[in-house]
């Protein structure tokens, strides 16, 4: 059916049935919904943020380590590794759901404020976050407010009939009204009863009802309730998608940005240093909304350079990365280019190897660009030893368990049979023993990023080359006085002898495949080669 105008809709649910009325009586009441919440006082900038010059590690905790043999991964599993990560040199771990759900996945959830019994209790987190900031890294959770679980108890009660309790916690229609999901044209109303709920993911997922105050109220104390027990902030889940339009536009609705807006200054007046980080899955312009003026979310993930860096790297041709930086980059100008949150894959895509035809030089090479980028990175857990998951499209393949030795069943993952395994030829034990290893490139480059100031707060800039090589690569991250030129070679080739136009004395910090060292002449860096997949970091201080 075709949109319906703000007038046709409210007169299609006047007409409907009573089970239509909340939803009619909360849209009227929108402007004073957006009203509510504390302002929190002043919003601490962005700029000044305790991720600035981080590293995350994303781990999916199923998957992660076993502490009890039954197969599935939990926190006390992720406490015993803590020792391995902070090895690694990586400052924060963001946790997939870890709320109790009836999915493997998490992502509808059935309380806020407790853990899965797979995972453990309240009490194994807490562990977990004390062991964590006694190490000196951070704790991110993943939240979900787009929607909750069918199963989650406000659902229950809502969809017992128009005067249930909880009713107006979803969205509720007389009618399937119609309204398709942008990426692939489903349907997004459900019959339950003689009424429609609105869920854009799936039936199984009902879209909370964000304009509600009440339902803002009790995500918030959530959040708060996490920060209070010592979290750190938040990867928040789908957030295009939190707020619709009456005429079905589902995604990067004016009132999400007000969500968001009233969230960050609700926690900013008790918790001034919980991150919240976007995913916002949509081109670079998009995802930089979400920075709204320094006041909605201080991290995006930037989508499109992870797919841009890869697509180079694959075709061995650098302009598919730095056109993906370049969009990264310009709508942030003036604002703030420590908002991007570089990647290479997440749980929700294939794995970076994978992603790049199992070729070893080809990670190393990823691993070193996306390391180079300004903003915070985030990595996969496994992406630092090259597995590759399972094969085919299932969002499973892309979540096996982790391998932490080589030993059949179990790899170090469980004692047990591990709920979800790939045929990995890697582990990290191996690797940390090994000093060429991709764990050890990953823990080398981690270490100079922490060095070199450029590298954590700098500007990016893409000098010239001389190189008619397709393949060959510069990016130059300047701040203040400090610079750091990196070069790579994408290509399957050698590349010959080139100059990068930059200014500065060079001093080598970390190369892979450079022919000898670089050389200052004339206002450029001189090189006399680079192999394949090759790269290399030099300060020009």
């Amino acid at each position: 059916m075709p949109p319906l105008s703000l007038a046709e809709y409210y007169a299609t649910l006047l007409s409907g049935t009573r089970q239509s009325r909340p939803l009619l009586l909360l849209l009227l009441l929108a402007p004073i919904a957006l009203a509510c919440g504390s302002s929190g006082g002043s919003i601490t900038p962005n700029t000044q943020g305790w991720w600035r010059d981080k590293v995350v590690y994303e781990l999916f905790v199923r998957s992660f380590a076993d502490s009890n043999g039954d197969g599935i991964g939990d926190l006390p599993g992720v406490t015993a590794h803590l020792d391995d990560l902070h090895a690694l040199g990586v400052d924060a771990i963001w946790l997939t759901p870890i709320f109790p759900s009836p999915s493997y996945h998490g992502y509808d959830v059935s309380d806020y404020r407790a853990v899965n019994p797979d995972f453990g209790t309240l009490a194994d987190f807490d562990a977990l976050v004390a062991a964590a900031h006694q190490r000196g890294m951070k704790v991110i959770l993943d939240m979900v407010l787009n929607h909750s679980s069918s199963q989650h108890p406000w659902f229950v009660n809502a969809r017992q009939g128009a005067d249930a309790k909880y009713r107006s916690y979803y969205n509720w229609s007389a009618t399937d009204l119609g309204w398709r999901r942008p990426w692939d044209g489903s349907g997004t109303w459900y019959a339950a009863g003689s009424s429609f709920y609105y869920g854009i993911f799936c039936p199984c997922m009902p879209d909370l009802n964000l304009r509600n105050s009440a339902v803002e109220q009790e995500l918030t104390d959530a959040m708060k309730f996490w920060l209070a027990r010592g979290a750190d902030g938040f990867r928040l889940d789908a957030v295009r998608y939190y707020l619709e339009s009456p005429t079905g536009q589902l995604a990067d609705q004016p009132e999400t940005h007000a969500f968001l807006r009233r969230v960050r200054a609700n926690l900013q007046h008790e918790y001034p240093d919980a991150l919240l980080v976007a995913e916002a899955w949509a081109s670079a312009d998009i995802a930089a909304s979400y920075y709204g003026a320094g006041d909605e979310v201080q991290l995006g993930f930037a989508f499109d350079a992870a797919d841009g860096i890869k697509s180079s790297i694959r075709g061995g041709v650098r302009d598919d990365a730095i056109n993906a930086l370049v969009r990264a980059q310009s709508p942030l100008a003036g604002k703030d280019l420590g908002y991007l949150a570089p990647f290479l894959a997440n749980h929700d895509m294939r794995r970076a190897l994978r992603d790049l035809g199992g070729d070893q030089a080809q990670a190393r090479v990823a691993a070193a660009t996306l390391l180079a980028l300004p903003g915070t990175p985030f990595m996969y857990y496994g992406e630092e030893i090259g597995m590759v998951g399972g094969d085919g499209s299932d969002d499973r393949n892309k979540r096996t368990a982790m391998h932490w030795t080589s030993t059949a069943p179990g790899y170090g993952f469980s004692t047990g049979t591990p709920w979800n395994w790939s045929p990995e030829t890697v582990d990290v034990r191996s690797q940390r023993a090994d000093p060429q290893s991709l764990w050890s490139e990953y823990k080398t480059l981690i270490a100079l990023r922490h060095a070199q100031g450029a590298l954590t707060s700098g500007d990016m800039t893409f000098p010239p080359s001389s190189s008619t090589a397709p393949g060959v690569f510069a990016l130059l991250r300047t701040s203040g006085t400090r610079r750091v030129l990196f070069v790579a070679n994408f290509a399957g080739s050698s590349a010959s002898p080139f100059d990068i136009t930059a200014p500065g004395v060079p001093s080598l910090l970390v190369q892979e495949g450079l022919n000898g060292s670089p050389a200052a002449s004339s206002g450029k860096i001189s090189f006399a080669g680079l192999a394949p997949r090759g790269f290399a970091y030099i300060s020009l201080n």
